[in-house]
């Protein structure tokens, strides 16, 4: 298999409308947190380039929305230039460096093509990835059991919001597959297991992947979704967290906590203030493809799944 943009104005500060939990505005408000950070970790330097990016767009926007798109432009580009001392993961680091050296665009459309990769800067989150040390002592892996895991998941793509984006599920091979799309402001695919029965995790320390494989290891990331007793309360909510396999490793399991569940989300904005996941009353189990990532085909595949005590 061969392996919308944001709908407000990509130069105006963004800020999400009230929600339950009062989700909090775009943090454009972090300028004040020292950039002269010494950690060289990549959650430290995806931290870094985040509140560089928050800086230039506080400046550049203005600059734009008033006339001066010249300024804008070069605000966004020797940002770019510092972002890059700083290290990103090789994908984005990468794109921003061809940015940088593309000298064929005039200033707007050289402010637009920068403001877009630190859109995709601002919304990249480090997944969690398996170790390449051995991390079996005192774990037992309980896979998941077919009375126990419904083995046709429903799909739930961006369709409900008018996107084109698809997805299907290869049972006997735990295969995942399909294509995103931005277009109609979609980009996503997703497949979820709804539990015939409320089930009891309490047990257990997280859910763990086995033999895990997918498209474009250095750049596709994908999503683990969880929901409980509280999100069946409150409308499209859920629990997500980010991981990949970019090494490809597969001699150790991708092991993810339940801990790592620990912002419940509703339609991708955190909620702020909600309750932590709560493993006492899982109610469904997903895996979702989604930009910035993943944009275009993709396929993950696995040879087993469930939980590690």
């Amino acid at each position: 298999m061969k392996l919308p943009l944001r709908a407000s104005l990509l130069f105006t500060a963004t800020c999400s409308p009230a929600r339950a939990f009062h989700n909090p505005p775009y943090p454009l408000a972090s300028m004040s947190t020292s950039l002269n950070m010494s950690s060289t970790t990549p959650s430290t330097n995806l931290s870094q380039a985040k509140q560089l990016i928050s800086k230039a767009i506080s400046i550049g926007a203005p600059a734009y929305n008033s006339g001066d798109i010249k300024q804008c432009a070069t605000v966004y580009q020797e940002t770019a230039k510092e972002i890059t001392s700083v290290g990103l993961p090789p994908a984005l680091q990468s794109k921003l460096l061809a940015e940088i050296d593309n000298d064929t665009r005039d200033d707007n459309a050289k402010a637009w093509a920068l403001r877009r990769i630190f859109d995709s800067i601002v919304d990249y989150t480090l997944p969690i990835t398996p170790s390449p040390e051995p991390q079996m002592q005192n774990v037992t892996l309980e896979p998941f059991s077919q009375n126990q895991l419904p083995s046709e998941p429903l799909g739930v793509m961006d369709n409900v919001m008018g996107g084109i984006s698809r997805g299907s599920w290869i049972s006997k091979a735990n295969t995942f597959f399909g294509e995103t799309s931005l277009a109609n402001n979609g980009g996503f695919a997703s497949l979820r297991w709804r539990f015939p029965q409320r089930q009891n995790w309490s047990y257990a320390k997280g859910i763990y992947i086995k033999g895990l494989r997918h498209s474009n290891p250095s750049q596709h990331t994908f999503r683990i979704i969880l929901k409980d007793d509280n999100c069946e309360r409150v409308r499209l909510a859920n629990y997500k967290v980010v991981f990949a396999n970019p090494d490809q490793i597969q001699v150790q399991p991708l092991l993810i906590p339940f801990t790592a569940f620990d912002q419940m989300e509703q339609m991708g904005n955190s909620l702020v203030g909600s309750p932590p996941f709560n493993p006492m009353g899982v109610t469904e189990i997903g895996i979702m493809a989604i930009k910035p990532t993943v944009v275009g085909e993709f396929q993950l595949e696995f040879d087993e799944w469930g939980l590690y005590v």
